[in-house]
């Protein structure tokens, strides 16, 4: 059962509690044969927002609302009959039904007013109705916002659902062992007449007193209760001992005698808080470090951004070239409440949508600039964070150019996007920019969107930022008629794939050089493989394990290990999560690839072989064992 749930049962023998009972998940699944579906459903969507840091978080929500209502067994009816009865309760008494997960009421994070309750429940049918309401509120947008917020997504899905007596309330509310804000230890009580709920939701404005050595202090109707509020207070003293921690307490007054609903520690207690309304921002890559010192410390992503970023929007500047915009901000939800001052925010962005970067657990998230308000109203609390907010320029163009060693530049772009060419889901062109800015290559014509301005600034940057930085890459999109320079990745070294291999079966293009030879091991083409190639938990800074991409490549490590390093990957792109698989196979085989993604560098520099070639991808498909035979790169007159 869950510490709720213990904890009011272990109170009830000091004071006055409502008669109740809980269902727990055991119990739950003998009244839902399908609930141990619905939990591993919402589980795996908890699974996907981790392993993809919530970047596609609108549509995992969507998921979680179409998980299956719960399913009646037959004998529902008589069980819960029987859990009433168990209780001294009947479903003609009015009930209030409420959460007790088990990531509620933790020393950290209360998660207090995320969950359900549903009051005033009378009859069978509302009590079935009321249970499938409070337990799905356990995976709700707000509860997965909240668990996100809090890092606490691995967590599993628990979710105790305890029925008890309604208390027909006069006075209702909430009494705190300790002030909340500065920790004073006197009773702070806030009441509203009736039921307490329109209190603890916000939706009721409190009256409040205090009980400290200078006796009571508050609004004259409750000094008013007096008896009321003596008595109160000492139960609040009784469960603070009982819990060995200050407590705020959930309580219920029928006129008769005061009731325990509920009790918790005050998670809020002894820590710094600054509740003052704030929103600041300024340009992340220009600013000068004086300016960023008010937003000191810098979450990891913020850090990361500046140190790599900032040279590169330098040499841009430096260069006549344009970069995205990209603001570090720090507020909370009040600061934010402000409509002018959120305004204010979006209009420094000139593109349609942004990418918001919020946590570690919540990146690079591409939504509607419109849509940036409502999201952070979402994910913003009364303390202030500081994140990243980025222009997403998708352009009509993705580019990514490399230098050759005859000092020209190799280009390939893709109208799927940046984006989608580094993943390794896009249909990509290449071609080669010489020293004279002119196109050549096989599929020069791939060149046409480039007018000669162009060309040379392709050039010149590429260059000049080899030369400020060593070994890299250019990654640029185009829109409108202007290039816009948007990161960088380096590279062990300028070892370029060959353009087009005019040798051999038709349409086959060399990603990797090298001879590999075993059993195919297919991808099958999968969105979630896809998503986990997008989102920010891959990188070609380092090697991902396979344990860290979730269980789809888990498995297919398993089998590659299982073929003793000698099988061949066969997968429709080169998406970039399958770079875990790298260690235990002999190579890859794409249906189509681009030379210049993520998944590419990787294998080049890790000297692992791989091709794009239709023939041998449809060979694999069939199942039969496939040989790479694939030449070194040649230099861009060679190609030419």
């Amino acid at each position: 059962m869950s510490s709720k749930y213990r904890t009011l049962v272990a109170l009830s023998h000091a004071v006055p509690v409502p008669a109740l009972f809980a269902l727990d998940d055991a119990q739950l699944a003998a009244l839902w044969p399908n609930h141990g579906a619905m939990r591993s459903e919402a589980q795996e969507v908890f699974a996907n927002v981790r392993l993809t840091a919530g970047a596609f978080l609108d549509r995992d929500l969507d998921r979680l609302d179409a998980v299956a209502a719960p399913q009646w067994a037959d004998d529902a009816d008589a069980r819960l009959a029987a859990h009433l009865a168990a209780a001294g309760l009947s479903a003609a008494d009015a009930l209030a039904v409420r959460s007790s997960g088990g990531i509620e009421d933790g020393t950290a994070h209360s998660f207090a007013g995320i969950f359900e309750s549903v009051l005033h429940v009378q009859g069978i049918a509302a009590l079935k109705e009321a249970l499938a309401e409070v337990w799905r509120s356990a995976f709700s947008r707000r509860a997965t916002v909240e668990r996100l917020r809090c890092g606490l997504l691995d967590a599993p899905l628990e979710m105790t659902v305890i029925v008890q007596r309604m208390v027909a309330a006069r006075w209702a509310g909430v009494a705190f062992s300790h002030d909340p804000i500065d920790g004073r230890p006197e009773v702070l009580i806030e009441a509203v007449q009736g039921v307490g709920d329109a209190l603890v939701s916000g939706a009721a404005t409190s009256q409040s007193v205090r009980w400290g050595e200078a006796g009571l202090v508050g609004d004259a109707p409750l000094r008013d209760a007096q008896e009321m509020l003596v008595e109160l207070a000492a139960i609040v003293r009784t469960v603070e001992g009982h819990l060995g921690t200050a407590v705020d307490v959930e309580w219920a007054c029928d006129g008769e005698r005061v009731w325990v609903l509920q009790a918790r520690p005050i998670t809020s207690l002894h820590t710094e808080t600054d509740d003052a309304a704030h929103a600041e921002w300024t340009d992340l890559y220009l600013a000068a470090d004086e300016d960023i010192a008010a937003f000191r410390p810098l979450p990891g992503f913020a850090n990361y951004f500046r140190s790599k970023r900032r040279p590169l929007a330098l040499l841009a500047l430096a260069h006549g070239v344009a970069s995205g915009t990209a603001l570090l901000v720090r507020g909370n939800s009040g600061g934010f409440e402000d409509v002018s001052c959120m305004q204010a925010l979006c209009a420094r962005f000139g593109e349609d949508s942004v990418v918001l970067d919020f946590s570690d657990g919540l990146r690079q998230q591409v939504l509607p600039t419109g849509e940036l308000a409502s999201r952070l109203r979402q994910v913003l609390g009364a303390k202030a964070s500081t994140f990243v907010i980025r222009d997403y320029v998708r352009g009509d163009w993705g580019l990514i150019t490399q230098p050759t060693e005859d000092g020209g530049v190799l280009c390939e772009c893709s109208t799927d996007g940046l984006l989608a060419i580094n993943r390794g889901s896009a249909q990509t062109h290449a071609f080669f920019i010489g020293s004279d800015w002119q196109a050549s290559g096989a599929q020069a014509a791939a060149a046409a969107p480039f007018g000669a301005r162009e060309r040379e600034q392709l050039h010149r940057t590429t260059h000049a930022a080899v030369a400020r930085f060593g070994p890299v890459q250019l990654e640029w999109v185009i829109g409108s008629g202007q290039l816009r320079l948007i990161d960088f990745s380096p590279i062990k070294s300028l070892h370029i794939a060959q353009c087009d291999d005019s040798h051999g079966e038709e349409g086959r293009r060399t990603i990797s050089p090298g001879f590999a030879h075993g059993a195919a091991l297919v991808v099958p083409a999968d969105r979630h493989l896809e998503d986990i190639s997008i989102a920010a938990t891959v990188s070609i800074s380092h090697m991902p394990s396979a344990e860290s991409l979730g269980p789809a490549i888990v498995r297919l490590a398993e089998r590659a290990r299982a073929g003793g390093g000698s099988m061949i990957v066969v997968a429709p792109r080169p998406y970039a999560a399958l770079a875990a698989l790298i260690p235990y196979v002999s190579g890859f085989v794409f249906e189509q690839a681009s030379m210049l993604c993520h998944l590419a560098i990787l294998l080049r520099e890790s000297q692992v072989p791989a091709v794009a070639s239709r023939k041998l991808y449809a060979r694999g498909l069939e199942g039969e064992s496939l040989t790479i035979e694939a030449r070194a790169a040649r230099t861009s007159r060679e190609t030419a």
